[in-house]
């Protein structure tokens, strides 16, 4: 499609008045030349795919199709492939609640029910989580008029790119007069992917700010269009680059490759910005720093670190820090307030957070599969790359490369700014995908016979641009591996057991159903948490942990001590673990084991080298994983239920036994549990039938204390004096040298705010 060349102003467009005034009180007065260009194919209910730079206005084109189909009576489904990333474009929906558009949230921390979905005009979720809603056959789809697919050049990730790909085949096969609107980076096979979709193909570079694509070497910012700048001394590449940026009112966006370079360098950038940082933007920094403080009550490396960091004006982003570290140092990006800011290349595929100078400082990353350094895609890099620009703040942005020879210069250049975009490549021949999403597939009823599970994988991405040969061997070899351990029955029609609708059900990996069964058959009633968190840490669905130097020793020794109590033994079907794969689960089972024995965070991360994002993850995928176990116990009348939900709570919340009463109350997870519990409280009754001035006084707030007696149905007014001993002021913190249950995303467990 042509793409008109320049802005279409509001009033020129076929846009109703009170559309139009939400619009222009967000600040937009005109449509960029690819949203005016969308704007007719998707106003006459035709599939659209996108295909634009990154900050060119995707996101509008897809809010003014979900606004176009509430308006018709039908829903809306906005999937995206990270919960940082559904948490932003809920929020941004809601600048339509004034149109009457009710929106909710569903990711890996957020379930909705069917009544709640039935209230909602737009759900926003994970690829994961409409998959989902697939499986169990949600009434609130039935209502469906439009789905977003945002990022769909994820569609070659090969963790998130299969689930998506299965995902949009089963909608467009279920909902025939769907409209769909994919929305894209600039991919090398854009126009491919609309025809798999059926859809109109919009592509454009336009960016409504101009970027300025170069390469840095000896002091010269060396640009694509012929031009080049001078970067003034002193200073190495990064600093250098920094300071010039922000000297000029900008921000920097640092992308490395490793969470430790992102720390490191972060740290040598705080003499580089503090010097430039004006009173009131100090003021603001500090202001950050208190409101991180009061974000968490435990201590973290993240926290430390930052704590230092942020009134320098400097900041890190990656995996290591809780939501709420990330959620602090994310807004304060966004206000400004930080100059720069250093992240691992995750950041770039997910939440918006562009600076007028982008530096990318490693081309190359550690591939565990390589054993060696292998260079980054040129699409990931340019992911990074297109983060230069603001709108409304910068009137150009800067995307650099550093050079170190002038060969890497010439390298760098031809390799990544002149090369041509890449291509997405379907990912959904990997068999672990294959293995869920055939069990799924069978087990929600969307394919009967063996021919119709041969038609629906020729629809999708890869049967319509690979030979599908490879792909229907690997698909008879998972159907073989699923009959041949109880999840599907034998021969045509096609019919999953009891046992795979209930795996299918949990979203469990096969493979992982399998290995808890083998768990639950072999289980003593008397078995230990040890026992059970080891087992599911050798399941697919918990990843293991990479073993760090001088580990091994001490987990060969507690292999000796528990093997005999070990489910999960090395080298048996159906995982085949050898002794590394063994061990480097032990290590998950050994953290696991320390979380609910209430080893504080910050000893957790200097003990295994696990941050507490990474730590929080794990956690997570633990509770669900032990929540599955429990519901196939359930099924299959094995009695460890109450054992399997106890030890549950207990990852939940990393608690001991004596806490669990206590961490049922909302807003009290483990270090107000046992504030309780030392203040002589060991369950809810003790606290009902206590005045509230001692409750209060165990919990150092008046506030928690009676919204705790709430709870448990008594209503007080607070004391008017407090009457217990402030707590000692926190010490000054110093920069280091160096599923199932409706919970808040932006929440460590250990003590959710009330």
């Amino acid at each position: 499609m042509v793409v008109p060349p320049a802005p279409v102003p509001l009033a020129e467009l076929p846009l109703d008045e009170p559309l139009r005034r939400v619009l222009e009180a967000d600040g937009i007065s005109a449509l960029f030349p690819p949203q005016a260009a969308a704007l007719g194919p998707l106003s006459a209910g035709e599939n659209l795919v996108l295909a634009c730079p990154t900050a060119s206005g995707k996101s509008l084109v897809a809010y003014l199709a979900l606004l176009r189909a509430v308006r018709a009576g039908r829903t809306g489904l906005y999937m995206v492939p990270l919960r940082a990333l559904a948490q932003e474009k809920a929020e941004e929906l809601g600048r339509f609640a004034e149109l009457g558009l009710k929106v909710g949230l569903s990711t890996g921390d957020f379930d909705l029910s069917n009544e709640q979905l039935d209230r909602l005009d737009v759900l926003v979720a994970t690829s994961e989580k409409a998959d989902a809603l697939l499986r169990r056959g949600s009434p609130w789809l039935a209502r469906l008029g439009v789905v977003v697919a945002d990022e769909v050049h994820l569609l070659r990730d090969p963790e998130r790119g299969p689930t998506l790909e299965v995902t949009l085949t089963r909608l467009r096969r279920s909902y025939p007069d769907l409209q769909l609107v994919a929305l894209s980076a600039t991919v090398g096979n854009s126009a491919e992917l609309a025809e798999w979709l059926g859809a109109r193909h919009v592509a454009s570079d336009f960016r409504p700010v101009p970027l300025k694509l170069g390469v840095y070497s000896e002091g010269r910012i060396h640009f694509t269009d012929q031009s080049d700048r001078e970067v003034d001394p002193p200073g190495e590449a990064v600093p250098r680059l920094v300071r010039t940026i922000v000297q000029e009112g900008g921000q920097a966006l640092v992308f490395v490759n490793s969470r430790r370079s992102s720390e490191q360098v972060a740290e040598a950038l705080m003499a580089t910005v503090r010097p430039l940082l004006t009173t009131e933007e100090r003021g603001r920094a500090q202001a950050w720093t208190d409101e991180l403080a009061s974000g968490s009550d435990e201590d973290t490396a993240g926290l430390r670190r930052l704590h230092g960091l942020l009134p320098a004006g400097v900041a890190f982003h990656n995996a290591s820090l809780t939501p709420s570290e990330r959620r602090v140092v994310e807004q304060a990006f966004r206000d400004r307030t930080l100059k720069a800011l250093v992240a691992t290349p995750t950041l770039a595929a997910g939440i918006n957070l562009p600076a007028r100078r982008v530096i990318v400082r490693d081309t190359s990353r550690y591939d565990d599969r390589l054993g060696m350094q292998a260079p980054i895609a040129a699409g990931e890099v340019h992911q990074m790359l297109g983060r230069a620009g603001r709108p409304r703040y910068d009137p150009v942005g800067e995307a650099v490369l550093l050079a170190r020879t002038d060969d890497d210069l010439e390298r760098l250049m031809d390799g990544y700014l002149l090369a041509p975009p890449e291509e997405v490549v379907s990912r959904l021949a990997a068999e672990p995908a294959l293995r869920m999403h055939v069990l799924a597939l069978v087990a929600s009823g969307a394919v009967r016979t063996e021919s119709e599970l041969t038609s629906f994988f020729a629809a999708t991405f890869y049967g319509r641009t690979l030979p599908l040969i490879e792909l229907e061997t690997k698909v008879r070899n998972v159907r073989r591996f699923l009959e041949e351990n109880d999840l599907l029955q034998p021969g045509d029609p096609l019919h999953a057991t009891r046992f795979g609708s209930l795996t299918s059900e949990l979203y469990l990996d096969p493979m992982s159903a399998v290995v808890l069964r083998q768990v639950l058959e072999r289980a003593p009633l008397g078995v230990g948490p040890f026992a059970l968190l080891a087992a599911i840490a050798a399941t697919p669905d918990l990843p293991p942990l990479y073993l760090r130097r001088g580990e091994e020793s001490d987990l060969l020794a507690r292999f000796t001590d528990e093997a005999e109590e070990l489910l999960v033994k090395p080298d048996e079907p159906p995982i085949h673990l050898d002794l590394d794969g063994l061990l480097a689960t032990l290590k998950v089972a050994t953290i696991l084991e320390a979380w609910i024995d209430e080893v504080p965070i910050l000893e957790l991360s200097e003990r295994f080298g696990i941050g507490a994002g990474d730590l929080r993850t794990k956690v997570e995928d633990a509770q669900w994983l032990l929540f599955a176990a429990g519901r196939l116990a359930a099924a299959f009348q094995r009695r460890l239920g109450r054992t399997i939900s106890d030890l549950s709570l207990r990852v939940q919340y990393g608690a001991r036994e004596e806490l669990l009463d206590l961490v049922r109350l909302r807003g009290i997870g483990r270090v107000r549990a046992r504030l309780l519990f030392k203040a002589g409280f060991p369950d809810r009754e003790s606290i009902r039938q206590a005045p509230l001035d001692r409750v209060a006084r165990a919990l150092h707030s008046s506030t928690l204390a009676q919204n705790v007696l709430s709870q448990l149905g008594r209503k007080e007014d607070a004391p008017t004096e407090p009457r217990w001993p402030t707590p000692a002021p926190a010490p000054v913190i110093r920069p280091s040298s160096g599923r199932s249950k409706l919970r808040r995303l932006d929440e460590f467990p250990s003590d959710e705010p009330t």
